[in-house]
């Protein structure tokens, strides 16, 4: 039988459904923790006590960790991982790039902005406004997560957004020594509301501006505050 006349069925479809594996489960729980201020420095994070609360293996735990590690969240220490430490300098390097990126990022989302956006920036305003006069530092911090995660939506550059959100997740210890104060959550949601005003027009150099100032002021707050 020649090769030609070989009638060959057409190759059966594979659906594959990805599943979310445990240690992305645990890594996205550790690191949801870690932002909203659930950890500080003077906590410890422990395979074993994380793995008894899951009910789960140390190897997937432990490899959520060894991500938080590489991420630059946490680091290891004799008695499991913390918090990592920044120098300074390597904080004032993390801003420094922030207030490259950022406000570009920000002028590319006011051009493409959406009245669903808007809306959502809005509610994370006024999330952010009942959270600092509950002294709620968790709530705060995600409403200002929620406000930043519904611009960056319309950045249509996935490679920015994820570094942008990197270096954010990189200066924990800013949000931990600065939003605790009032004042400065006080400076930070006048900020965002003009930001807000700014997108809401589709300045994007407006909001370029700001944004850089945002960053600056930032840095300027931890400064002032840190011990």
């Amino acid at each position: 039988m020649s090769e030609r006349s070989i009638k060959r069925k057409p190759a059966a479809k594979v659906q594959v459904f990805k599943a979310v594996s445990l240690r992305e489960q645990i890594y996205e729980h550790l690191r949801a923790r870690i932002q909203t201020g659930h950890f500080t420095f003077d906590d410890r994070l422990v395979d074993i006590d994380i793995a008894a609360e899951f009910g789960v293996s140390r190897m997937p735990v432990r490899e959520a960790l060894m991500q938080l590690v590489h991420d630059g969240m946490i680091e290891s220490s004799t008695r499991g991982f913390i918090l990592r430490r920044y120098s300074d300098q390597e904080i004032a390097d993390i801003f420094e790039i922030r207030r490259l990126l950022e406000p570009a990022a920000a002028e590319i989302a006011a051009r493409k902005m959406t009245d669903e956006a808007l809306q959502k920036m809005d509610a994370a305003l006024a999330e952010g406004d009942a959270a600092s006069d509950r002294d709620d530092f968790a709530a705060f911090v995600l409403a200002n997560a929620a406000f930043r995660g519904a611009w960056l939506a319309q950045v249509p550059n996935a490679q920015l957004v994820a570094a942008l959100e990197r270096y954010i997740d990189h200066v924990q210890v800013v949000r931990l020594v600065t939003l605790s104060q009032r004042a400065v959550r006080d400076d930070v949601m006048a900020r965002l509301r003009l930001i807000h005003a700014a997108f809401g027009v589709g300045d994007a150099k407006r909001v370029g501006a700001l944004f850089r100032e945002h960053v600056g002021a930032a840095v300027l707050a931890y400064r002032t505050y840190r011990k």
